[in-house]
């Protein structure tokens, strides 16, 4: 434009002005056609990128240890893997690209006018000060801002997680305008601390502009004036107005990155958070532990969680291989915290668990766990077909083993009167299905997976009678020649067992079979009374 002006206008020469238009018009083609395959390469490799780290946290979040989740909501949970990524997705998808281009557009517009005419260009940088003194300005308090909108969005993703999931309690105790009540607080709170940080970007783009704008005026006023005096070309002034606008336009670009580099600072803080906590890990020098047989002893064990009194309190006990242990006590007395080392969900915080000869905590944690087969009072199905859930116990099963494991505990019945058979969908948390038939499920995903210690945690609670005299017989033939682990309310269902202990306060206050602690006085004869 600069030579236009000068030279083929000035100089009335319409064969040169005709050859700068048509470069003209080439230089703006070629920029539509490169910044198109910019923002798709920028968005392939955000994108990327955002897939990897999504990856990562969700490997890292399933090797965390128990004490993790037992202090983190899984909304905040889910918020850093979804909302908190998708963040630094607008940065790296964007601003990267902003960063780079930006930075060489503004170098170059500084190598142009300081060629062209050093004075003007010196006089355009003069209001740099000013702008550096705003960024720094702003600075803290933008990514103060961001910090409390990725912990308000949190929390909106926390109580949705738990109002859906506690629908029904909700309705039962009509507590729908209670619960919308408190929703709308949190949500009210999330509103309010992304109104906070747009007012402080919208407060700092404007000072931008009107930096921008200053700057602009000192070469209207100088270069103007160097014009009437005939000391500077019109075409030149031109150009020094353009770069102007031009070299305020990627400072505005990168205050707009600047803005997505705060809530990308601030989500980051949290991601790594949960990147920096330590994962399960096994000892520095765990052997994998062989195919066990199944003794099991548990020597002066104690464990308390964070900064909580003893749940147990010096427990001991043997267990030979084949035979079947029952837990039993009140509420609270540590039952299920027992099955919880065993598993090292938790590890103690005293004493030794000694399987087959060997400590459990010199072992790796796959090839302890990958002998053990759990099922849980609330029984969690994931989303998916019956046998697909079924198939969690061992993956590599053939469908005739599937249906084997499903005869053995009577699911077989009521798995092939459904709809779809074993392909039935039974959704989140298998809503489809009667709570008995979700446990049923779960002793045939035990069951497949042939464990050489099986342990039931309240296992029988949600099957009825009819249902618990069915699987009884089933039970008792798995429970032969297997290191069993029963912890059950109900006495009736333990009376096979091998071997009983009784679980008082942490403390182990009764041992020996069925018969031998009906006839004494203590805790388990008092429960037995209560049973009938």
């Amino acid at each position: 434009m600069k030579l236009a002006i000068d030279t083929a206008i000035a100089g009335s020469d319409l064969e040169r002005l005709n050859t700068l238009v048509i470069f003209y018009v080439l230089t703006h083609l070629l920029n539509w056609f490169t910044s198109f395959g910019q923002q798709y390469l920028m968005a392939v490799v955000g994108h990327n990128a955002i897939y990897s780290l999504r990856k990562q946290l969700f490997n890292h979040l399933q090797r965390m240890p128990f004490g993790f989740f037992d202090k983190q909501p899984t909304g905040k949970i889910m918020s850093r893997v979804t909302n908190d990524t998708e963040a630094l997705t607008e940065l790296i998808s964007g601003g990267v690209s902003h960063v780079v281009g930006d930075s060489i557009l503004l170098l170059g517009i500084v190598v142009v006018m300081l060629r062209e005419n050093w004075r003007l260009a010196l006089l355009t940088f003069l209001t740099l000060p000013l702008l550096f003194f705003v960024a720094t300005y702003f600075r803290n308090r933008v990514l103060y801002a961001y910090r409390e909108v990725r912990d308000s969005i949190a929390n909106v993703n926390t109580n949705l997680q738990e109002s859906i999931s506690g629908v029904r309690v909700t309705q039962a105790f009509t507590r729908e305008e209670a619960n919308a009540s408190q929703f709308d607080g949190i949500n009210l709170k999330n509103y309010q601390a992304n109104m906070r940080a747009i007012s402080l970007f919208s407060i700092f783009l404007p000072f931008i502009e009107v930096i921008g704008a200053l700057g602009t005026a000192i070469v209207l006023w100088y270069g103007g004036g160097q014009v009437i005096q005939g000391l500077v070309e019109v075409g030149t002034l031109y150009l020094f107005l353009d770069y102007t606008a031009r070299f305020y336009a990627p400072i505005r670009d990168l205050s707009q990155v600047y803005n997505s580099l705060q809530s990308a600072l601030a989500a980051a803080e949290k991601i790594f958070g949960i990147l920096d906590t330590p994962a399960e890990q096994n000892h520095a020098a765990a052997a994998v532990l062989p195919a066990v047989q199944g003794n099991l002893e548990f020597k002066d064990v104690r464990f308390a969680y964070e900064k909580g009194q003893d749940v147990l309190n010096g427990v001991s006990f043997a267990l030979h291989a084949g035979e079947t242990l029952a837990v039993v006590g009140p509420t609270g007395a540590g039952k299920t915290t027992l099955v919880n080392l065993l598993c090292r969900f938790y590890n103690a915080t005293a004493g030794h668990i000694f399987l087959d000869g060997h400590d459990i905590t010199t072992v790796s944690l796959a090839s302890l766990r990958q002998q053990m087969g759990l099922v849980l009072q609330d029984t969690f199905l994931f989303n998916g077909t019956i046998a697909e859930n079924i198939l969690h116990g061992n993956p590599h099963a053939s469908e005739e083993q599937v249906i084997a494991a499903a005869k053995t505990v009577h699911a077989h019945p009521f798995i092939v009167a459904l709809p779809e058979g074993y392909d039935t969908v039974v959704h989140e948390r298998g809503s489809v299905l009667s709570s008995g038939q979700r446990q049923l499920v779960a002793f045939a995903r035990a069951l497949l997976r042939d464990p050489a210690i099986l342990i039931l945690d309240e296992a029988t609670a949600s099957v009825d009678t009819r249902t618990e005299v069915q699987i009884q017989a089933a039970l008792e033939a798995l429970l032969t020649g297997r290191t069993s682990i029963i912890i059950a309310h109900r006495l009736s269902t333990i009376e096979f067992a091998d071997k009983i202990i009784v679980l008082e306060d942490g403390h182990l206050t009764q041992e020996g079979k069925h018969s031998d602690l009906a006839a004494v006085p203590g805790l388990y004869q008092e429960l037995l009374k209560l049973t009938h």
